[in-house]
This record gives C-alpha cells, sequence and structure tokens, in this order.
C-alpha cells in the first residue's frame, strides 16, 4: 500500500519503487513541455487565487480546489495553465499564488498545505517560491528538466528536494499504485466524489484493450485487430477487483491486452490482491496483486 513500483513487461522486471509520499509535484520534462501535476496517490489537490502578492496570501482563498484526473490528460490538471505558454519562445508567466492541499498519510493524517507561484521555465528549468500559508519555511527552488524521465519529481519536505525520480521513461511499462479518481458515490446521488483506488497506470507511448469475454489463454496475436486501444493513463486501472464483504475478490474474466513502446504485445490478468508467497512474512496480506501475462508472438 506505501510503495510504488515501475514494472517492465519485457524483462518481468521490477525496475524501481519508491514511498508514495516521497513526492508531491512532478514536472514534465519534455524538451516542450510546461505541465504540473500532482502526486494523486497523496490525495493531493490544488487551486490558483487571484492574488500575485505571494506574502499576503495566508489562508486558503482559492476559489477552487480540484484534483487531476486520472486519465493523464494534461488539459485537465488542477494546476493548469500557470502561464501562457501559446508562444512557446515567449511565454507569459501570470505569476498567480496557487494553493496545495499535500493530501493525507495511510491514517488520514494531513501533510499540510504549501502556496507556491510557479515564477518560469526559462533555459529547461522550472523556477518556483512557496512556503506555509502563515509565510513561515519560504524557500525558492529551481528544478531542471530531465529528458530521459516523463516528470521530474519534487518534495516539499527538508526545504525542498528532488531525491525521488521516475525510472528511464524506456525501462518501464506499468506503475502499480494508489492514485485518486472521480466515482460516481450510489449513497450520495450518485454525486462525483474524489477517491484513493489502488491500481495500475500505464506509461506513455503503451496502450490498453480490455477483453471480458474471450478466455486468457485463447487471446493471441491473431486477436489484435478487434481491440480497440486507449493511451489513458488509467486505461487498466483499479476495477479488476472489487469489494465485497469485507475482502477483495478478483474480476478473472477481465484480460489486458498490452501494446509497449516497441509494438510488443502482452496479455495479463490479475489472479490475486493478496500475497500469495507461502512463508513470506506477508503472506495474506492486502496490496501484493498478482498477475499472469504473457508475450504475444507473431
Amino acid at each position: 500500500y506505501e510503495d510504488q513500483p515501475y514494472f517492465n513487461l519485457n524483462d518481468t522486471l521490477i525496475v524501481s519503487h519508491n514511498n508514495y509520499a516521497d513526492w508531491d509535484l512532478g514536472f514534465e520534462s519534455s524538451a516542450t513541455g510546461y505541465h504540473i501535476i500532482l502526486n494523486t496517490s497523496k490525495f493531493m489537490y490544488a487551486g490558483i487565487t487571484d492574488q500575485t502578492n505571494f506574502y499576503s496570501v495566508t489562508s486558503n482563498i482559492a476559489d477552487t480546489m480540484t484534483y487531476d484526473r486520472s486519465s493523464g490528460n494534461l488539459d485537465s490538471t488542477a494546476i493548469g495553465m500557470w502561464a501562457d505558454f501559446s508562444d512557446l519562445l515567449n511565454p507569459i508567466y501570470h505569476k498567480k499564488v496557487y494553493i496545495i492541499n499535500r493530501g493525507v498519510d495511510e491514517n488520514g493524517i494531513s501533510f499540510g498545505t504549501k502556496k507556491i507561484v510557479f515564477e518560469k521555465l526559462e533555459n529547461n528549468t522550472y523556477y518556483i517560491h512557496y512556503a506555509n500559508l502563515d509565510n513561515s519555511d519560504e524557500h525558492t527552488y529551481q528544478i531542471p528538466k530531465n529528458s530521459s524521465i516523463n516528470y521530474v519529481q519534487f518534495s516539499f519536505d527538508g526545504g525542498g528536494n528532488l531525491n525521488t525520480q521516475q525510472p528511464d521513461k524506456s525501462l518501464w511499462d506499468l506503475n502499480l499504485t494508489k492514485y485518486s479518481t472521480i466515482l460516481y458515490d450510489n449513497s450520495n446521488n450518485n454525486k462525483p466524489t474524489p477517491y484513493l483506488v489502488r491500481g495500475v497506470l500505464i506509461n506513455k507511448d503503451v496502450s490498453i484493450a480490455k477483453d471480458t469475454i474471450t478466455p486468457f489463454n485463447s487471446i493471441n496475436r491473431n486477436n489484435i485487430d478487434n481491440y480497440t486501444f486507449s493511451t489513458k493513463q488509467d486505461a487498466i486501472g483499479y476495477d479488476w477487483k472489487e469489494y465485497v464483504n469485507g475482502e477483495y475478490v478478483i474480476i478473472d474474466h477481465y484480460s489486458y491486452i498490452i501494446k509497449d513502446r516497441h509494438n510488443n504485445y502482452y496479455k495479463l490478468r490479475f489472479t490475486s490482491f493478496k500475497n500469495t508467497i507461502k512463508g513470506d512474512v506477508h503472506y495474506g496480506v492486502r496490496g501484493y496483486p498478482s498477475f499472469e501475462m504473457a508475450k504475444l508472438n507473431l
């Protein structure tokens, strides 16, 4: 429940993992990228104020506090267009103060709140200015892009650090993690409600098709043209399991067909949400998803 492992399908290998709480913000690292994402595994959310005077903002006065979309759509982030990048060579920086709620830990205890100004993106480096709402613990920080990863991960801890980094974007396909998403709560008049869920997010340039009909062993490369693939970050998501009478039950007729960045195809289905390694100290504990998979060869 506390780890974020990154998995490589071709090598059937966890290439890296980190504690979910090790970072707060992700800064897009592509050559023309400028988006900033929240660590949704912490249940973070954020909003923009109408203020440019950093020191005058001493309480949460953001009109709307929102969550990043679990689809990974960069047009739907909580931070949004923090500057006008219609002319990438001459951006216009709004320098509005944002409020960042850093989310909660496994026990529901708050990680606190920060205010921040995204000052500029210059020479492939983001410049930020942040503090507590009472102006204590004030810092500026520079975050250089790293073209080998999707997002440079920044934490407010310790005055600011870049200690946690995604693995090289060419090395992973799946990220097993908790994350926030919008669910329609039947107990609340079907109102859209943010929830923390536990599931799988995919890397950029990976795409997913879902098969709920064909037996897993019957899925082969000849089926590929029958599928519609999605590049949404949560295309696998969390709903390969159900919560029934206090236990997670795997929906074993859900199969996922995965196309990686090298145009290799795989099939995968989940078999358990508990540790199934007999003799292991964590045997039977939730949060140890198991799956079977196979490469679909021509």
